[in-house]
């Protein structure tokens, strides 16, 4: 199985010697579709032409954006190496962005260069282009930093914003093969500023859902939040409501939730309770502002989108699979490749506590 393997990597990713000067160190990997096969795109990082203390820098000649064409991944790192004449490390890989086009339903082919490679961080990011990954991996920023930097950093804030969820190599495998749903961040290119001050910028935009390792759908900003509160993985929210033709800024933090799953008159119910409190920016003018169970339904109403978008289409990204193998063992046997009509039939209740601060 995939999670036994994992762990087996996961228990020699950090042994062994490796003499850096003979290896080009790639920072991110961009994997597209191609005829026959992938395209995949390197950032990489050459360690001999600048000193350990030096910074990267997309300025310097140490650093090269490459594109491989071949029958698999691996074979795409093989023929890297061959191409500039050392050894292609792994050990820095931060981020694996993937194409629009790719297909998780054979994960050990397309994570085989994982599993083969000791030194590859199972920590490591994985997120969706918008579109192609390559056109994430191949840009130069305009302001001394790498694209796999401003990607790095844009992964981190929005999680930790409840913009998107976290999905990591360790994540990916043990979750889908059981029995296959995962959720991952999408990242899109865009420009900003304009005439000479024009450079591009990498934005997360959202959160893909994956069922059966093909995707099944997008989610918005607020409905990624949505869904981390269901995961139980949310940590703040800052975002914008509207009322009576006004705007507040409001900032969720501090939650609390707590979940579970029964069966009532034949049918699976997944009960979520949360609690958190809200921060409101005043209006002036008025001195009104949205009251705690307006904010309470909102909340809701943002929970009930992202569970119609990922539930109510099979895809159980929210996790109620693992609260039925433990607690209806028998059903979940009973059903396991099967699934995805369990999860179109389990009904979502709301516990939603909100205390403005």
């Amino acid at each position: 199985m995939l999670w036994v393997l994992a762990a087996a990597v996961v228990c020699f990713s950090f042994t062994g010697e490796h003499n850096i000067e003979d290896r080009v160190l790639v920072h991110a990997m961009g994997i597209d579709r191609a005829a026959g096969g992938y395209e995949v795109s390197f950032q990489v990082f050459r360690s001999s032409g600048a000193g350990a203390d030096i910074p990267i820098d997309i300025s310097h000649s140490n650093v090269q954006l490459i594109k491989i064409k071949a029958d698999t991944v691996s074979q795409a790192i093989d023929r890297c190496s061959a191409k500039l004449g050392r050894e292609v490390f792994l050990g820095h890989l931060q981020t694996i962005c993937f194409g629009r086009e790719i297909s998780f339903e054979d994960p050990q082919e397309l994570f085989a260069f994982v599993l083969r490679d000791k030194s590859v961080y199972l920590g490591v990011q994985l997120c969706m282009a918008r579109d192609k990954a390559a056109d994430i991996i191949m840009t130069e920023m305009q302001r001394g930093t790498l694209s796999s930097e401003n990607l790095q950093k844009a992964l981190d804030e929005n999680v930790r914003n409840g913009r998107t969820v976290e999905c990591t190599v360790l994540d990916f495998l043990s979750d889908i093969k059981s029995p296959q749903f995962e959720a991952m961040p999408v990242a899109a290119l865009s420009q900003e500023g304009s005439g000479e001050n024009k450079e591009p910028v990498i934005d997360i935009t959202g959160t893909a859902l994956l069922c059966g390792g093909k995707r099944s759908g997008f989610l918005s900003q607020e409905q990624s939040f949505a869904l981390s509160l269901l995961r139980d993985e949310a940590e703040t929210l800052p975002t914008v409501v509207s009322l009576d033709g006004r705007s507040y800024d409001v900032r969720f933090e501090n939650t609390d939730v707590s979940r579970s799953l029964d069966i009532e008159n034949g049918r699976l119910v997944f009960s979520v309770d949360i609690t958190l409190s809200a921060a409101v920016s005043l209006d002036i003018k008025s001195g009104d502002m949205p009251s705690e169970r307006f904010l309470e339904n909102y909340l809701e109403t943002q929970l009930r989108e992202a569970w119609d978008h990922s539930a109510g289409e099979g895809c159980d990204a929210a996790g109620v699979w693992r609260f039925l193998r433990q607690r209806y063992p028998k059903i979940y046997l009973e059903y396991e490749d099967d699934i995805e009509r369990l999860i179109r039939n389990t009904r979502l209740d709301l516990d939603i506590n909100c205390r403005i601060e």
